[in-house]
């Protein structure tokens, strides 16, 4: 019987491009000191009319009003962190403040990790009138926001809670 060589493909296995690749990022981490990559996450590109966990439960916040002291008019994570210091030697664990973005017109959450000694940032995304660090957890406003990671860890860190605005002397 004849033995019949294997055929070859005709075309070579393409590998994703560069592009493709940079479409593929996750969300913010929180862990991201003084980065200059500033994208949407893929996971906010939602359908419309997608229902998403914690949109019903705004109405169980406070009417938080945060200070103006907690909008701090920088956009560098180290001036924040400058002002931090000097409020105290060693700041405390979920001290934040809100600067602007460097590269973006929204804002930034900034707040100090005592685990590491150095402030995490977290983008403030907004998109169909909500605001959120995180799709899975979107607000109608920044301050029902800030009231819920008063009691819930930030994403993507497992303790780190928001305590105190910058220029409030008071833990909340």
């Amino acid at each position: 019987m004849p033995t019949r060589a294997p055929t070859m493909p005709t075309r070579a296995p393409t590998m994703p491009s560069v592009a493709e690749k940079a479409t593929q990022r996750e969300s913010p981490d929180g862990q991201s000191f003084r980065t200059s990559v500033d994208e949407m996450p893929e996971t906010s590109r939602r359908k419309p009319g997608l229902i998403q966990k914690g949109e019903d439960s705004d109405d169980d916040y406070e009417n938080v009003q945060l200070p103006d002291s907690v909008f701090i008019d920088t956009t560098e994570t180290s001036s924040v962190e400058k002002l931090f210091k000097e409020t105290s030697p060693a700041p405390h664990d979920g001290l934040y403040g809100i600067r602007n973005s460097g590269t973006k017109t929204n804002k930034v959450l900034v707040v100090w990790d005592v685990s590491v000694g150095k402030a995490r940032n977290y983008r403030l995304f907004e998109e169909d009138k909500r605001v959120f660090l995180d799709i899975d957890a979107t607000f109608l406003s920044l301050e029902a926001l800030v009231e819920h990671y008063h009691t819930h860890p930030l994403p993507h860190h497992g303790s780190l809670c928001l305590q105190t605005p910058y220029g409030d002397s008071h833990p909340r």
